[in-house]
């Protein structure tokens, strides 16, 4: 009798019951949702840790740039006896051509209810510097002086005498007297030979009547920047003394009647500034404070702080309370530049980290200089 072969079951081969495939579904989906959370929390952390660390990097380089600066403070007339005075200037390529500004190293121009500062920032650049030249005769456009030797063709003087002062662009130093200088407008030779237009000696002469006293040689090309929050988030540095009108505030190619910053870091939100004053002559702080001093030869340091801000929006009030600094607390607005209205929206500066960066940077000059 033939043998009958065995089949396996009709049970054995059915496979995965539906209970079980969708068991195996339910598992697998848990699986991919567990992984796509892991990997939406690792962006979260890793764009936090990207905004911080470029918040870190603008922070670092602000204080930096605006740090040596300050250091500079002063450089061409130290800690002089004219400090203070309203220096009277001309320019041929500015709006209106007239301007003035105080002979001062640092100028803090205190925010209004806790707005971000203004630093301005004074030093020459002149390799001669000398801090004992005085004029005994002058008229509109020459001076006599005890020593001219420290200064060249191109180099800007500050004539000081009782508190009154005047800018001049110096255009010639060969007299036959060996004395004299003239700061007169139009054509002359720097001292490369290479003909220029002298652009701060107006046609008429100095304004300001001046007739013997202190000249402070602040060199060819000095420096009188202005440090300011714009925009709300960005830290810009304009050079008043060298007005130019090239770009607009977008940074397009087209003059807006205002003169050119150039941006230093972006993300800066907040600039803070005080004045550390000397009251008895030891070269030692003994008061900071953020209103113009009553005589700025008791200037020796600045303190400064700035506020960057992270780029990246958290879910949750991250900053409960507001950052602070040496001086105290910052005063928060909305991200708009509104008051602080708490909303619980990307406008909520709550919602943002934050890094303060200060420093306090000695005058050295002031502290060095013996300027008459």
């Amino acid at each position: 009798m033939p043998e009958r072969l065995s089949l396996p079951g009709r049970r054995a081969a059915q496979g995965f019951s539906l209970v079980e495939v969708m068991i195996g579904m339910i598992i697998g989906l848990l699986g991919i949702l567990v992984m796509f959370q892991m990997l939406l929390n690792w962006n979260e952390r890793k764009r936090t840790a990207a905004s911080g660390s470029d918040a870190q990097i603008s922070g670092s380089i602000a204080l930096y740039s605006l740090e040596r600066e300050l250091r500079n403070a002063g450089y061409g007339f130290g800690n002089a006896g004219a400090m203070g005075c309203t220096v009277t200037a001309y320019d041929r390529l500015r709006p209106g051509n007239n301007f003035t500004f105080p002979l001062v190293p640092v100028q803090i121009t205190d925010g209004a209810g806790g707005s971000p500062d203004t630093i301005t920032v004074l030093f020459g650049n002149s390799a001669l510097t000398s801090d004992s030249t005085t004029y005994s005769a002058s008229s509109a456009t020459t001076k006599r002086l005890n020593d001219p030797s420290s200064i060249q063709r191109g180099d800007l003087l500050v004539a000081a005498q009782a508190g009154a002062c005047g800018l001049v662009e110096t255009t010639l130093n060969t007299h036959a007297d060996g004395l004299t200088i003239t700061h007169a407008s139009g054509n002359y030779n720097d001292p490369d030979n290479t003909a220029v237009t002298a652009r701060y000696n107006p046609a008429a002469g100095l304004a300001v009547a001046l007739s013997a006293g202190n000249i402070f040689n602040l060199g060819p090309q000095p420096r009188r920047n202005v440090w300011r929050i714009v925009n709300d988030r960005t830290l810009v540095s304009t050079d008043d003394l060298h007005y130019s009108d090239q770009h607009d505030a977008a940074g397009q190619n087209t003059p807006d009647g205002m003169n050119d910053w150039t941006e230093v870091a972006d993300g800066i939100i907040d600039l803070q500034a005080e004045y550390g004053l000397d009251s008895d002559a030891d070269n030692i702080v003994d008061t900071w404070q953020s209103a113009a001093p009553a005589d700025f030869r008791t200037v020796r340091a600045i303190r400064v702080a700035l506020l960057a801000r992270s780029q990246q929006y958290e879910k949750q009030a991250v900053t409960t309370v507001a950052p602070s600094w040496a001086a105290g607390a910052f005063v928060m607005t909305n991200l708009d530049g509104t008051p602080d209205s708490n909303p619980g929206t990307p406008n909520d500066w709550r919602r943002y980290r934050y890094r303060v960066y200060e420093t306090v940077v000695p005058l050295r000059n002031a502290v060095w200089g013996n300027s008459p």
